[in-house]
């Protein structure tokens, strides 16, 4: 078929050798999804190329071997698919599990001819196997919009998508998904922490509370235990909630924390028992909280939150 493509060799029977090697190729497609899911994502651009030999003309396309330098356009679009991957994912309290199907990119010419740019490192798209009702797709669609509208979250993305390709051991998932959790907490605090402290200023003598605030600030800054940022976001971004459940969430960030840090002190530990899943739940929840805003499109069952979304 390549020597079809790009040689004068076989002309005759190319149309029908493409015809029957396209057919084989949907249904060998068609056999590894069966009935997943599965995630599309598509961007189209300006880009220069350079068509050189060994280069085919045929009637409605034009083959070439790497006009365009394909991994440079995947770095371009990157954040814009870990994204999807994290909405899609959020839509499941279980959680979701990508793998790679294909992905490919093609050209156009000034006269509107495709131009197919061979080149053998190629990945690609993701399926997850879950399906997913038409109102899943809506909010799978608005909170991907909310998640490429916080700019800071694009570490936490592509971790939590780290986190969930399809056979990543579950010792990574776990250091992966700590990591994500970590850093989302660490920036949620420098976000939050004025909103947290506020309420000291708004008694009796602000003046001078504000004063012995800024005080305390100053003095803590760079001090703040991870578990304490834990505690102030987690004040911020669910003001309403029932004691118990912070205090649940609480309890489960140290633990995770604790096995983290066990884990990296050359602790023995059971890989199969590493708690991968509870730590998706938690950090889908802040991750969650964070984006939410009043509208509840975003998630069912994510409270907004009182905060401001940065």
């Amino acid at each position: 078929m390549l020597k079809g493509l790009v040689s004068q060799r076989g002309s005759a029977d190319f149309p029908t050798a493409l015809a029957a090697e396209i057919e084989e190729i949907k249904a060998e497609r068609k056999k590894k999804i069966g009935g997943q899911a599965v995630l599309l994502f598509e961007a189209q651009g300006e880009i220069e190329a350079t068509l050189k030999e060994p280069l085919r003309e045929h009637d409605t396309f034009i083959v070439t071997f790497d006009a365009v330098e394909k991994r440079k356009v995947r770095q371009m679009h990157q954040a814009d698919i870990e994204a999807m991957k994290v909405a899609v994912a959020f839509e499941s309290d279980a959680p979701s599990r990508f793998a790679d199907l294909t992905d490919g990119a093609y050209l156009l010419t000034e006269a509107g001819k495709i131009v197919y740019s061979i080149s053998f490192s190629m990945s690609g798209e993701a399926s997850v196997s879950t399906s997913l009702s038409d109102e899943a797709a809506k909010r799978i669609s608005t909170r991907y919009a909310a998640l490429n509208d916080a700019d800071d979250l694009d570490s936490v993305e592509r971790l939590f998508s780290q986190m969930a390709e399809y056979g990543t051991d579950r010792l990574k998932a776990f250091l992966s998904g700590w990591a994500a959790l970590e850093i989302l907490i660490a920036k949620s605090f420098k976000t939050y922490e004025q909103a947290f402290l506020s309420p000291f200023t708004k008694a009796e003598q602000p003046t001078l509370r504000e004063r012995f605030l800024g005080r305390i600030k100053d003095v803590m800054k760079d001090k703040y235990r991870l578990t304490d940022k834990f505690i102030a976001v987690t004040a911020v971004l669910f003001p309403g909630a029932e004691n118990v459940d912070v205090q649940q969430d609480y309890e489960k960030f140290c633990k995770l924390k604790d096995l983290r840090d066990s884990i990296f002190h050359g602790e023995p530990f059971s890989e199969k028992e590493l708690p991968v899943h509870e730590l998706a739940a938690l950090l889908r929840k802040y991750v969650l909280a964070r984006i939410a805003t009043p509208n509840q499109a975003l998630n069912a069952d994510a409270p907004p939150s009182d905060a401001p979304v940065s």
